[in-house]
Formats: C-alpha cells, sequence, structure tokens
C-alpha cells in the first residue's frame, strides 16, 4: 500500500538512495548543495561555471544590466567574448530573408499558417539544432518546454535525461526506459527535493537485444504524454508511453522479447497471485507482483495477451525476461512502497500499510480493475460561455481498451492538488485509498477518461477594477504621471543593442505609465511624447531592425534574438547581426546571450513584456494595432499559441496543464531535475499581455485564450509558488516557514533566485511587475506574509536595485496606508534604468496600485 506520508531519514545502509544534485539549470535553479559566485553575467550564462561548496551565490537576475546597460564592466567580457566568439559566428549559419508580408499572425485562431513577417530566417548549425534521430518522423515547429523535453535533449541517454511524469521519473537508454520510485527530502532548510538512486533504485523495463538501431524516438505526443520508438531491427521494435499522472508506465512489445531488471534483491515472486519460486524457469501469467528489499517496494505487471517470463535472481540483479519474442502490451506499476514496512521515507505508523485501507478499496486493487485502460496521452481542451467570466478546462485522456471481454473499463490517472481544487465533479476523486507524496504536493486517484474543470477568469482590464478615491492620492498621482512621461530609455535600448527582457520591461513601462495617465484623467495629446517614443521602440524590435535583432529560428520553430557582442560609444554590436548571430551557436558562450533567449530560455517574460507594450500602445492608437497586428502576432504565436496546425510555432510552447503552471527553462541541455520556472508573477504577466492584446485588436478569442492562461497560472502560483500558511498541504513545516517558493524544478523547490538567496530576492522576483492584473494573482493572506519578510532583509542592493519598490507594493495589499508611506519616500534612482529590479516600475505606477487598493 502507497503511504501517504514520508520522512527525510536516511534510507538504509543496504541501499543508499543518492539525492542528486541538481545542475546549474537554464532559466532557474542553482547548484545543491554549493552555491556559485560569478561576475555580473546573463542567468544563462550562470548555467555553465561550476558550484563551489562556500561561496555565495552573486550575481543574476539583480545584475540583469549585462552588457545592455553600458557598465564598463560588462563591456570588457562582452568583447572578450566577442572576440572568442565572432568569427564562428559568421559562418555558423545559413540565412534568408522571409518576404515582408503582413498577413502572418491575422489568421493565428483560424489556422495560423502565416509565416511570422519581417523577421529574418536563421537556420541553427548541428550543435544547437534539434537531433534528428531522437525526433525521428517530426518535424518542425518541435516543443521546447515539454515535461518530456529531456527525452530529446543532448544524447537523449545522458545520466542526467531523466523525465518527471508524477508519480514516477523515467529516463531512457539504449533499448528500455527505466522507472524510478521517487521519495521526499529536505536536502537543505531551503531544498525540497525528490530523492531517487539512479543505481539501486532503477527498474529497467525494455527489450532483450543489442540489435539496435539508433535507441529512441520521438514517435508521437500530446499535450499530456509522450510515446517513445525503438527499432530493434530484426528483433521486432518497442513503443513505451509515459504520461503525466498515470500510475502505469505502458510497454508495446511487437515481436521482441521484453526484459525487466533490477539491483535490489528479490523478496517475493507471484503470478497470478500464487507465490512462484523465482527458479530460472518459465512462468506465464497475465499478473506478475515481485517484492524488492532495499527499497521495500512492490511492482506488478499486467500483460495483456499473457507472457512467460524466466526468473532469474542473482540478488543482485533480478531479471524477468522473455525467451521467445512477444507482441502485446505490459503495464508497469509500483503497488506497494511499504511492503514490510522496512521503507523510512514512505512507512509509517506500525508499516505494512497498516494505516491504510486494505482490500477492496486498497491501492493494489484499483491497479488491478483499471489495468485493462490504457491511457497512452491526452488532449486539452477549454471552452468559454457566452456569459459569465468562467472557462471550462477538460482533460480528455487517450484510452485504449485491452481486455475486449470488458471494455468499458474506467482509466485510473492521479490528480494534484491544484486539479481538486477545480474538478467539477469530485465524486470520481479516490480518496480513501493510498496517496503518492510528491514535492509538488499529494497525487490522488481518480477514475474516468474525461477530467472537467473550471476555471474563474481574471475581470481586469487596462486600470484597477476600482478609482482612485482619495483626491490627495489622485493629485500626487498625477504628479508623477507629469514627471514619468519624461521617461526616455536608456541610450543603448533606444537602438536596440540591449537585450528583449529588459527592452520589454521598460516599454511595458512607458505603456503602464500612458496607462495610469489615462486613469487619472490625461487625455492622449499629454502623453504623445512617450507614446511617440513606445512606438519607435516597439517597431525596431517588431521589425527586425533592432541592433540586437529577433529573427525566426526555422530549425526549432520560433523567434529568438541574435544575440549582440555590445560596444560604446556609441551602442552598437559589433557582430553586426544577422547572420553573424552570437546567441543561437549553442556552445556555452552562446548560451548566456539575452539570459539564454537563443536557447529558448524566458520567452514568455521577454515577450510578454513587449506584448503587453503593445497593447498598451494599440489601446490608445488603435491603428497602429491593425497596422502591426502580424508582427506582435509572431511574438503571440511563440508564447501562446493555441493552434496545433501552426507551422512555425509549437502549441502553448510553455503551459503545462497538468502541472498547471509554465516552465521557462530551454534546451540548452538536459538537467537532472528537470524543467524549471523561476517567477511565477512574469509568465502570469505575459499571459495578461496576450489578453490585453486580444482586447486591443477585438479579438475575444485571442482575449479569453490569454485570461485562462492567466487563471492556470494563477492557481499554480498559489498552490506551489505562494505559501501562506505554515501548515500547508504541499510544503514540510520547514520550507513552509520560507512563504514562498524560490525556483520549482520538476524535481526540486528551491527557496533561492537566479541572483542570491536572501529573502527580499524571493520574495521580489515573485511579485514583479505590478500591474492592475496583479490583484488576481497575489493573495492577501500570502503577500502580509511575504511583506514581512521582504522588509527584514532590504538594504543595500535591495534598495539602490530598486527592489524596495516591491515591498511598498506588498504591503499596499493588506496595509494600504503603510504602502503609501513607503512608496513616497522613494528616490527616482529605483526606478532608473540601471535598477534591475525597478526599471520596469515607476513613481506614477507605484502610487496608483497603492491608491486602488480596496
Amino acid at each position: 500500500i502507497l503511504s501517504a506520508s514520508s520522512s527525510s531519514s536516511s534510507p538504509s545502509s543496504a541501499s543508499p538512495p543518492t539525492s542528486p544534485l541538481p545542475p546549474l539549470p537554464s532559466g532557474g535553479g542553482t547548484p545543491l548543495p554549493g552555491t556559485v559566485k560569478m561576475a555580473k553575467a546573463n542567468s544563462a550564462e550562470k548555467q555553465q561555471m561550476k558550484p563551489t561548496e562556500t561561496t555565495p551565490l552573486t550575481g543574476g537576475r539583480s545584475e540583469r544590466k549585462g552588457c545592455t546597460l553600458g557598465t564598463k564592466e560588462i563591456v570588457a567580457i562582452s568583447v572578450c567574448a566577442a572576440m572568442l566568439v565572432t568569427i564562428i559566428c559568421v559562418s555558423m549559419f545559413e540565412t534568408k530573408t522571409l518576404e515582408r508580408d503582413v498577413e502572418g499572425g491575422l489568421g493565428m485562431l483560424k489556422g495560423g499558417k502565416g509565416k511570422p513577417p519581417y523577421l529574418t530566417t536563421m537556420k541553427r548549425n548541428p550543435v544547437s539544432s534539434p537531433k534528428n534521430n531522437l525526433w525521428g518522423k517530426i518535424k518542425r515547429p518541435y516543443p521546447t518546454h515539454a515535461f518530456w523535453e529531456n527525452f530529446v535533449l543532448g544524447t537523449g541517454v545522458d545520466g542526467n535525461n531523466v523525465v518527471t511524469t508524477l508519480p514516477y521519473l523515467c529516463q531512457a537508454t539504449d533499448s528500455s526506459v527505466d522507472l524510478f520510485y521517487p521519495y521526499t527530502s529536505m536536502a537543505t532548510m531551503t531544498q525540497y527535493q525528490l530523492g531517487f538512486d539512479q543505481t539501486v533504485g532503477r527498474l529497467s523495463i525494455g527489450a532483450a537485444t543489442e540489435d539496435l538501431n539508433g535507441g529512441h524516438t520521438i514517435e508521437a505526443f500530446s499535450d499530456l504524454g509522450v510515446t517513445l520508438g525503438f527499432d530493434m531491427k530484426s528483433s521486432g521494435t518497442m513503443k513505451v508511453h509515459v504520461v503525466q499522472g498515470s500510475p502505469y508506465v505502458s510497454y508495446e512489445f511487437d515481436q521482441s522479447a521484453p526484459l525487466i531488471t533490477s539491483m535490489q534483491i528479490l523478496r517475493r515472486f507471484v503470478v497470478n497471485g500464487i507465490v512462484t519460486p523465482c527458479d530460472g524457469k518459465e512462468h506465464k501469467g497475465e499478473v506478475f507482483e515481485f517484492s524488492l528489499l532495499q527499497f521495500d517496494e512492490t511492482w506488478r505487471i499486467f500483460a495483456y495477451p499473457a507472457i512467460s517470463l524466466t526468473c532469474t535472481a542473482a540478488n543482485p540483479p533480478m531479471a524477468l525476461q522473455a525467451e521467445e519474442n512477444y507482441s502485446g502490451i505490459l503495464r508497469v506499476g509500483i503497488s506497494n512502497n511499504c511492503t514490510y514496512g522496512e521503507n523510512p521515507h514512505h512507512c509509517k505508523g506500525d508499516g505494512h500499510g497498516g494505516s491504510l485501507p486494505s482490500h477492496p478499496k486498497g491501492y493494489g486493487s484499483l491497479l488491478d480493475q483499471h489495468a485493462s485502460a490504457m491511457v497512452t496521452g491526452g488532449d486539452v481542451k477549454y471552452s468559454f460561455p457566452s456569459s459569465g467570466d468562467k472557462a471550462k478546462l477538460t482533460f480528455e485522456w487517450h484510452v485504449q481498451q485491452l481486455n475486449e471481454a470488458n471494455d468499458d473499463v474506467r482509466p485510473f490517472m492521479l490528480s494534484m492538488p491544484h486539479h481538486r481544487q477545480v474538478l467539477v465533479d469530485g465524486s470520481d476523486v479516490i480518496e480513501e485509498v493510498a496517496q503518492h507524496k510528491s514535492i509538488h504536493g499529494i497525487q490522488i486517484p481518480v477514475l474516468g477518461a474525461v477530467w472537467e474543470m473550471e476555471e474563474e477568469l481574471p475581470t481586469m482590464a487596462w486600470q484597477a477594477p476600482r478609482d482612485v478615491e482619495d483626491d490627495d492620492m489622485k493629485n500626487a498621482i498625477a504628479k508623477a504621471v507629469e514627471k514619468d512621461l519624461d521617461y526616455t530609455l536608456p541610450w543603448n535600448y533606444q537602438t536596440g543593442t540591449g537585450d528583449p527582457y529588459n527592452a520589454g520591461k521598460m516599454m511595458a513601462k512607458m505603456a503602464n505609465i500612458a496607462l495610469v495617465g489615462e486613469a487619472v484623467g490625461f487625455t492622449t495629446n499629454k502623453m504623445n511624447k512617450m507614446l511617440d517614443s513606445l512606438q519607435s521602440a516597439l517597431e525596431f524590435w517588431l521589425n527586425g531592425t533592432s541592433a540586437n535583432a529577433l529573427v525566426y529560428d526555422e530549425s526549432w520553430g520560433g523567434v529568438v534574438s541574435c544575440g549582440c557582442h555590445y560596444s560604446y560609444p556609441p551602442p552598437k554590436c559589433i557582430n553586426g547581426g544577422p547572420p553573424s548571430c552570437p546567441a543561437l551557436g549553442g556552445d556555452p558562450v552562446s548560451n548566456g546571450f539575452d539570459f539564454g533567449n537563443g536557447a529558448y530560455n524566458d520567452h514568455h517574460f521577454h515577450y510578454g513584456y513587449i506584448t503587453y507594450a503593445a497593447a498598451g500602445l494599440a489601446h490608445f492608437r488603435p491603428s497602429w494595432g491593425k497596422t502591426w497586428h502580424s508582427a506582435v502576432m509572431s511574438l503571440v504565436r511563440d508564447i501562446a499559441n493555441p493552434n496545433a496546425d501552426d507551422a512555425y510555432f509549437p502549441k502553448f510552447r510553455h503551459m503545462d496543464w497538468y502541472a498547471g503552471h509554465s516552465w521557462a527553462g530551454g534546451v540548452a541541455m538536459a538537467y537532472l531535475n528537470g524543467r524549471n520556472q523561476e517567477s511565477v508573477s512574469e509568465a502570469f504577466n505575459a499571459w495578461y499581455g496576450v489578453s490585453l492584446w486580444g482586447r486591443a485588436v477585438g479579438d475575444n478569442q485571442l482575449r479569453d485564450i490569454g485570461r485562462l492562461l492567466m487563471a492556470v497560472e494563477r492557481r499554480g502560483g498559489q498552490t506551489y509558488w505562494q505559501i501562506p500558511d505554515i501548515d500547508s498541504p504541499v510544503y514540510p513545516i520547514a520550507f513552509a516557514k520560507h512563504r514562498t517558493a524560490g525556483i520549482i524544478w520538476s524535481n526540486l523547490i528551491q527557496y533561492q533566485t537566479w541572483f542570491g538567496q536572501l529573502q527580499w530576492e524571493v520574495q521580489g522576483i515573485q511579485t514583479l511587475p505590478v500591474t492592475p492584473a496583479s490583484e488576481f494573482l497575489l493573495q492577501p493572506k500570502w503577500t502580509e506574509q511575504a511583506a514581512k519578510l521582504f522588509e527584514q532583509t532590504c538594504g543595500g542592493s535591495c534598495e539602490t536595485d530598486g527592489w524596495i519598490t516591491f515591498l511598498c507594493l506588498l504591503q499596499a495589499v493588506t496595509d494600504k496606508k503603510k504602502g503609501w508611506d513607503c512608496a513616497s519616500k522613494l528616490p527616482p534612482s529605483v526606478f532608473a534604468g540601471e535598477a534591475a529590479g525597478g526599471n520596469g516600475n515607476s513613481m506614477s505606477n507605484t502610487l496608483y496600485w497603492v491608491a486602488t487598493r480596496p
């Protein structure tokens, strides 16, 4: 029986599970337990540096000045890097220019097959391109943030190529897909992780052959699953269906011989319910069960049709092997993680699962009853009622019935905490049986081929949902707007030599100032100077003429930044733009440009800000929105494309519908801890920008898709990033006391950021940017706790880099006066371009947020 709890005590000495140390990640995360000291550098540059055991983590996001803000230190670094890579980059790519059509984005939701206008098309070198031997017959556009992305990064079978499906971790080899059943562990006071042993804890399931044809390929994928294919040449083929939330992993053999092995010692072997000796002889059956010593696990194999397997136990290894080729399906799942009461991580009470219900309501019984309903993947569908602010979100599992005599068996899947908050019919949730525990909360069984959920959609549009009622506050905001309307971009961003992330933040700031101005009575005429500047800045990013140009990557399928070897004065990119694109080389230096944009890191952060800025401008200048619609849609399609038939962009690049939030890390390399995302608030802001663009151009469907993405990200943020209560349903007290998750990985939760581990850093990165829509994300019970932790450590660079502005904004949620007093004391420097935290914020926005709190 699976236990509903676990401890963090050490495993038995007979099988010491390892606690895999996370490598430096793409898009979020740091090594464990060591940290890294580094110079001012882009976050993706940091991923290549080696961990030490003692030095504190510095640099990173708070240093999002890099070579983009003209600091002399970074210029020196950039020029040195330029000398290293420019020669390589010039000959590294093929290039061609797209025709300047303006129809690319107009049909996006009705086919979306138009090519992105204006942008130069780039073809990557083999180092950074998708590996054809792993993708098989799948063609561009390729997913870059799928839960299973590690299957196709690097060689696909490196030690780091672990994929998290929950409740299992999976790893492909040349002839198998191996399973691990992990346990939760507080590695340190700031690291909560899934532990697993890559040697002893590995259950290998594959084909008994050495006649391979290149290992695995991606045969098919859906919104919720992936199918790997193995071609054993003369020894047949094997397909493996890996599905999120499935208690089984399904192996489909065609004239190949299954082989199951484990390095654990075999304690018991059962065939069709009968205890059977593991004697080196063949045993035929439909259900095989084996119990293993070191991790106290019991696994079951369901065969369709029956299979003969020879059991051998050298102890270790244990092996079940078919002596003849087999055509059929094996479904494999763990049935007991506390078989003899000896597993320190999963057993509780008197052990033996004694604290949990027994047959017929036990977990093993569920596995037996529902094994014949094989789930091979799943589709995510949504709809928006004609009235009201609700969306229907549906998971439709792909079900194949394996028992012809009983072909209406309901599939058995596992739900996460955020699913159960919105399931329309809770009667299909089976709470009285055993539960799987992970760092992402408890997984509970749900029966049914269709999960129907209902999400509340945000109603915030351009301004706050209430007016500024206090006259003094309104006057103060108006004065701030008057000053802020004179804001100009830093000189290097005026020519587009900067990075798209900071450019997006500062352009979004300009749009926000204008929207605040409108809210307090400014006319468009008074704001035309700023709107002209914003329009100029947006257009050279959208039309590909910025010095650090955006280009279309035809290898993966997406819009990426070319990269800039920066030099000044005057600000310029000495690589000269396409075809010399240093961000696309695939090497460690290349992956460091623009926070890894060229490797698809953080696109929703970068392009979310730009889309918000474009929406704000189109709100004031509708004709501009019509003219530039297709260009803006190139960015929207890159991050939030709902169309699976789009030939240029993957469907919903970032969103993991099952996990309930986005992933930010891209395709630079495989990481042992899987996918990752740091700032859930910036992800939320991306979907707000998409929604506003829909509003600006009168596309209600796009507006509502943005609202749905906001709702899903908000639920994920409030369930997994924000921790309002010490008694958390997801996190142990030792972690919950921090009140906030800094970086969430598939296998690891960290209380830290890319740029440090101080409390203000973690609270701040999960707050910015603050817009009217933030009211939907920032729950008061959490903001009160987060503000207290923020305030305790906010000094030094917290103030000089402008992060203190978010302390004022958090305080205002539960204490309007305190927030106003805090905001009123802020100096202009905290909003300057050099202030990495505050450069996307303004005094106008800060005062407006505080004044419009209920």
